[in-house]
């Protein structure tokens, strides 16, 4: 049962010491809380666990214009983060964790401001059938995570100059390209502010919990030296851009789970390695997709959860 609330903004832009902030809040959540995050960066491209950084992002043209480009630990999408953009993190214990209840403080913090969201897909909140919030999960054996965007008054430009985003995603949304499926809340409202989303969404997330006690952290009530030693860690340049694997077939198709750029190398007709970076939500199920696909004879049956790629593949090669 949630009996304490405590809310926490971060004070600056710096990515990956506000990655640092979330990771240490996740680690120290204790039973019974739940904590809300509002933070922001500039300049940022993130993108998610399982992606393929060179294939996601403009790497150069990011930082020709001195962006950073950060990692997340969850899965989804890549998306661009500039100081028109507030993107906040619910965490809380697992017996705890319903994500209705998340999803709910941020639809009552928008309606306060007066916007029509609703929930669209798996991850995205939407008005008008626009794009405004994506969203992205965590869940180990005893803590989870929930944490997404709001876009106030983020520049399109910019992200449309700096993600490249798969034919097979734009398509499924029948749009040209990023930045026409996407809105910011001042389209609605052009005097809106990122103060004002955030002191809504603190309000409505003390409203649906009531009866919890509540307190107000700042950045110097968490411990300095582990928030340097974490933040050192997410502005890895090995852990950001991980690989670029280019094995002797590769394909990229869209799934139910997510769009994939699946990278094989054959030994006859046994898969003897295998590479998928995706924009899955379910980052555990991708790994786990490689494994079995790893060592795998096309002579021979495969496991059901990997018959949706198998059939592709040799429908590919007929």
């Amino acid at each position: 049962m949630i009996n304490k609330l405590k809310i926490i903004r971060a004070e600056g832009l710096y990515p990956y010491r506000n990655q640092a902030i979330e990771k240490y809040l996740l680690d120290t959540c204790k039973e019974g809380e739940m904590i809300l995050y509002l933070w922001a960066n500039d300049k940022t491209v993130f993108i998610g666990k399982n992606q393929n950084a060179y294939t996601e992002c403009d790497i150069e043209s990011l930082a020709d214009n001195m962006g950073y480009l950060a990692r997340r630990f969850t899965g989804g999408g890549a998306v661009y983060h500039d100081k028109g953009n507030l993107n906040f993190t619910f965490i809380t214990c697992r017996e705890d964790y319903d994500i209705s209840n998340q999803f709910a403080v941020i639809l009552d913090a928008m309606r306060a401001l007066g916007f029509n969201a609703e929930i669209n897909g798996r991850n995205d909140l939407v008005i008008d059938g626009k794009k405004f919030s994506g969203n992205a999960f965590y869940k180990s054996r005893t803590v989870c995570l929930h944490h997404g965007t709001i876009l106030i008054c983020s520049n399109k430009h910019k992200i449309s100059k700096y993600l490249k985003v798969s034919r097979f995603k734009l398509n499924a949304k029948g749009v040209k390209s990023v930045a026409s499926r996407v809105c910011n809340l001042s389209d609605y409202r052009w005097n809106i502010t990122a103060r004002e989303v955030a002191s809504a969404l603190q309000t409505a997330f003390i409203n649906r919990f009531p009866n919890a006690e509540r307190s107000f952290l700042k950045e110097s009530d968490l411990p300095e030296d582990k928030l340097k030693i974490l933040t050192v860690q997410f502005a890895d340049r090995n852990y950001i851009l991980g690989d670029d694997i280019h094995y002797g077939a590769e394909f990229e198709n869209r799934y139910e789970w997510g769009v994939a750029d699946i990278r094989l190398e054959f030994n006859g007709d046994i898969i003897e390695k295998a590479k998928i970076y995706s924009d899955a939500l379910d980052t555990e199920a991708v790994e786990l997709k490689e494994k079995l696909l790893t060592g795998l004879d096309l002579n021979k049956p495969a496991d059901p959860r990997i018959k949706d790629i198998i059939d592709f593949l040799k429908a590919e090669n007929k």
